[in-house]
């Protein structure tokens, strides 16, 4: 039996691009997908395939954003399906500007899609995964944008939310069924596309370098192994997942070295200038290694 056979998915943001390749893999698999975007043609069209390679899916198309209509698609995979076990809040937009010309639209837009659209997509999942007493999986999706990027600073703040939303509600819900991880994928999609013109720029600003980005569905078995019930011990988790390496990422914590004593203006300024100035942490993505 296929690690997703009989379960009922609905993946936001999959009529093309890597949502589409999650859709896909997850119905080779055994899924019953929702096929969510804001592109009711797009939508439609993953769905065909999914239907002509012998798979079971439908289209739900609809703008995340709006709270409500995160209900009606959670509604929409119940009433087509039964039930709903799995969430996939891939759906996002992105904008590029630097702190000196971003622009109010374009800023709201990201946190509107990838911020408050994961948030009320997981909401009513998580009510009617709960509500049915059953197993369920939320895989959200972030990205190594989140530790600072040129041109990309609302793009990973809104990023940025989506791991601490997956931490927080791993932690209000690990004594039920239903699980929270995040993904943090790299693939060569239309989205990605769009900032080869600050590539340049940010690879000379960072400890990690892409020269070529893999296929969309390299990172389809990623999501497909979140989203069955073999991940059940995982929870809480950013799983990188960039090409052929595999990781997780590591959560927000306090940095070594850790100073006490009576801070006074004279002690915070000796401590930075014998300690902490030294200590500073790397900007960007970088990798934290064990000793």
């Amino acid at each position: 039996m296929s690690i997703l056979e009989g379960k009922a998915i609905v993946i936001t943001g999959s009529g093309s691009g890597i949502g589409a390749s999650y859709a896909r893999h997850c119905a080779q698999l055994g899924a019953r997908v929702v096929v969510n975007d804001i592109d009711e043609d797009a939508a439609e069209g993953v769905v065909s395939e999914i239907l002509a390679a012998g798979g079971e899916a439908i289209s739900c198309a609809g703008d995340i954003s709006d709270w409500k209509f995160g209900g009606v698609l959670v509604a929409t995979c119940v009433k087509s399906f039964g039930r709903i076990d799995g969430l996939v809040n891939n759906a996002a937009v992105l904008r590029h500007g630097t702190i000196a010309d971003i622009t109010e639209q374009d800023l709201r837009a990201m946190l509107d899609v990838n911020t408050v659209g994961t948030v009320s997509c997981a909401f009513h999942a998580v009510r009617a995964m709960l509500d049915a007493g059953r197993a369920g999986s939320i895989v959200n999706v972030s990205s190594g944008s989140q530790a600072g990027e040129i041109a990309l600073g609302g793009y990973g703040a809104s990023k940025a939310a989506v791991a601490s939303l997956t931490f927080s509600w791993a932690m209000e819900l690990k004594d039920t069924n239903v699980r929270v991880n995040a993904v943090s994928p790299l693939a060569e999609t239309a989205m990605s596309a769009s900032n080869k013109g600050f590539m340049e720029r940010q690879s000379a600003s960072r400890e990690v370098v892409y020269t070529t980005l893999p296929a969309p569905q390299t990172n389809a078995p990623v999501v497909a192994f979140l989203l069955s019930d073999a991940a059940k011990d995982i929870n809480g988790q950013v799983v990188r997942i960039a090409g052929e390496e595999l990781s997780f990422v590591t959560h927000p914590a306090i940095a070594d070295p850790v100073l006490h004593g009576e801070w006074t203006d004279t002690a915070v300024a000796n401590a930075f200038r014998d300690k902490l100035a030294a200590a500073q942490q790397k900007l960007g993505l970088t990798y934290a290694r064990r000793e």
